[in-house]
């Protein structure tokens, strides 16, 4: 299927899922497409709609929240690129690198921390982003972001 061709029939499913109550109130087509690793579809999406990056779940997941889950890595990479902010926070403080390293997502973390993502940030219940990824015995993720931290690397740059 076309690529426009497929974005808009995505388009249509998301708003009939809406009207059925089956997705959360604040959710946009844009937090589904992350959800799917969708980057190409992503990117025409921001181009039409730039205020559509920082949107908010009903959980208060941004797209990125949601492509750091997401086994394929260009959605995350759209994001970052389309200026995403690594460092937003959920309702529960968790932000993107969170979710990547929960998710097992290595390459997620690696992509988050040299875009700015704080490595010690702290979900409310006081939980950073290795703690995270040792709670799901993602070894590979913790290892990245250990190392990280260990060789003292800075936010926003590559280590």
């Amino acid at each position: 299927m076309p690529t426009l061709l497929r974005l808009v029939f995505f388009l249509i499913l998301s708003a009939v899922a809406h009207a059925e109550g089956t997705l959360g109130a604040n959710d946009r087509p844009i937090h589904d497409l992350a959800r799917i690793g969708s980057g190409s579809e992503i990117k025409r999406l921001l181009q039409a709609d730039p205020g559509q990056r920082d949107a908010r779940t009903s959980f208060g997941s941004t797209p990125l929240h949601l492509a750091a889950t997401n086994p394929d890595l260009t959605a995350l990479q759209v994001l970052i690129a389309a200026g995403a902010d690594p460092n937003a926070r959920d309702n529960d403080g968790a932000t993107p690198l969170h979710m990547a390293a929960y998710t097992q997502n290595a390459k997620h973390a690696r992509l988050l921390l040299e875009a700015g993502a704080d490595p010690m940030a702290k979900t409310n219940v006081g939980r950073d982003p290795t703690s995270m990824a040792r709670k799901a015995m993602a070894n590979e993720a913790s290892g990245v972001i250990s190392l990280w931290i260990l060789k003292g690397c800075k936010a926003g740059t590559p280590c």
